[in-house]
């Protein structure tokens, strides 16, 4: 590896609940080592004592004392824009905020205010500045920040349906969706991208949104915003949420990873009738992507697909990101992330999978062996088609 090169690893989603924190992470903990700033998506606040907002329709919450496993296992910044860090309330949330900062774990996407909520994560790393950035597309109503009221930084669209054909009437088929975004969310990405610019080498904008009850697809919204960013100045977009990966792409000459999933996900939660309800589906039917009980998976109620999972590496060289590529990863039924090899079985299907999102989607990336290793494991890297 070269002097001037530093390695950012990425994960999506992660939470941890269970009684040996740092466990989950002890297979794979060589590889986030070999990192120079690693990140994630902090899936929900750790607490004691939540006090549940009215919107929320079901809690993640795992106990206090998990929280200390992201420091202890190297995390170097998390974004808290998403759809449960406020399941506990405010104080919750920036509680635990305030302990990751304390322990040195930069965090965005959340904060007392909006203006608080939209500052970014600043970090340092071989020199090169690097500024994070965190919004939440999918997420209860209220959980937003507001300039007197903690919360996240949004950044919504509206939903506009048309028929499924046109010039045909087919009363009852599905329409098509059209998103159209908020106007004040876009101005204030924009602003902040320019203001990260001038405090940081390198900005990389990160957001939770997109469709998790169908795999492989990506909203217009997802497409829009992240291509929007690159123009705007930012280096790099990372995507979460969907808990099955997404496709990856090069965009006027920038990385942008629509969806790395979830890394590691304790969802030790009792799912109410109405929620069940709200999803339709049943953990014994292939094609239901939501959450709902999966025989022999006690901590992961969700799709046999979400258990392929990866950690996303970008090289950064002179300032800017000259690569990006990803060590295949799988989850096991006690929770525990395992790196494999490419090559190996269960390493063609995750890179299989990687590579037919991203040609359903159509997008500019191809994947191909690469020269880094990251802690002893092999990787592949995704460059332009």
């Amino acid at each position: 590896m070269n002097q001037e090169q530093v390695i950012l690893g990425l994960v999506g989603d992660v939470l941890v609940d269970r009684e040996d924190p740092p466990e989950v992470f002890s297979r794979v903990q060589p590889v986030l080592d070999a990192t120079d700033v690693l990140f994630a998506n902090l899936e929900g606040p750790y607490t004691d004592d939540p006090h549940m907002p009215p919107s929320a329709p079901a809690q993640v919450l795992p106990a206090a004392r998990n929280l200390d496993v992201y420091a202890q296992c190297g995390f170097d910044v998390v974004t808290m824009a998403n759809n449960h860090i406020v399941d506990g309330g405010h104080a919750a949330m920036l509680d635990t905020r305030a302990r990751l900062n304390e322990q040195g774990v930069a965090t965005c996407g959340a904060g007392r205010d909006l203006a608080e909520a939209r500052a970014p994560a600043i970090v340092e790393a071989g020199g090169v500045k690097i500024a994070f950035l965190g919004y939440a597309s999918i997420f209860p109503s209220g959980y937003e920040a507001r300039s007197a009221v903690p919360g996240i930084a949004p950044m919504r669209a509206h939903n506009l349906f048309r028929d499924a054909y046109d010039n045909y009437h087919a009363p009852g088929c599905a329409p098509r969706v059209k998103t159209v975004p908020f106007e004040e969310d876009v101005a204030n990405l924009r602003e902040d991208i320019a203001n990260a610019r001038a405090r940081a080498d390198l900005v990389i904008a990160t957001f939770h949104w997109g469709d998790f009850m169908k795999p492989f697809h990506l909203t217009d919204h997802e497409v829009r915003t992240a291509r929007f960013c690159i123009d705007e100045g930012a280096d790099l977009v990372v995507g979460h949420h969907h808990h099955v990966l997404r496709g990856m792409e090069w965009y006027a000459g920038k990385p942008i990873l629509y969806g790395l999933g979830h890394f590691v996900f304790d969802l030790r939660m009792e799912l109410p009738p109405d929620l069940l309800r709200m999803v339709g589906g049943s953990g014994e039917d292939p094609s239901f992507y939501g959450v709902a009980p999966r025989e022999g998976w006690p901590l992961l109620p969700l799709h046999a697909e979400s258990r392929m999972t990866l950690m996303a590496w970008a090289s950064v060289e002179a300032g800017s990101v000259a690569g990006i590529g990803f060590v295949p990863c799988m989850l096991r039924p006690d929770g525990l992330v395992h790196p494999v090899s490419p090559s190996s079985p269960e390493g063609k299907e995750v890179v299989a999978y990687v590579r037919k999102a991203c040609d359903i989607q159509q997008l500019n990336a191809s994947v191909a062996p690469a020269e880094i290793e990251l802690g002893g494991c092999p990787t592949v890297q995704v460059v332009p088609a």
